[in-house]
């Protein structure tokens, strides 16, 4: 997706997080995972461009979890987009969404 014009998928922000997340080895899902999956999505950054991820051979985890603070935007946001996995934010909800968790990496 380029310029920015393409409205994109909630679930994929929620699920390409969640990819960032478990391939950094983090036990939850951060503000600076969803800000990283934007980028990706939008076509700001290159799913390269996050660093080497972690090997998961070898290396037994629990269940990836997310914080809080992420948590609470999530079901926040998924209930104004309708509670429905289709949803989509266009160009100016990005934009907000994006505000939002920016404050939270910034907390």
């Amino acid at each position: 997706m380029s310029g920015g014009d393409e409205a994109v998928r909630f679930l994929d922000i929620l699920t390409t997080a969640s990819s960032v997340a478990h391939a950094r080895g983090a036990e939850a899902v951060a503000a600076t995972h969803l800000l990283d999956a934007v980028d990706v999505l939008t076509g700001a950054a290159e799913p390269d461009a996050l660093g080497v991820p972690l090997s998961p051979f070898g290396h037994r985890r629990a269940e990836l979890s997310a914080e809080p603070a992420v948590r609470n935007l999530t079901q926040r946001w998924f209930a104004r987009l309708g509670g429905t996995p289709e949803a989509s934010l266009d160009a100016d909800a990005l934009a907000e969404l994006r505000t939002e968790i920016e404050t939270l990496v910034r907390s």
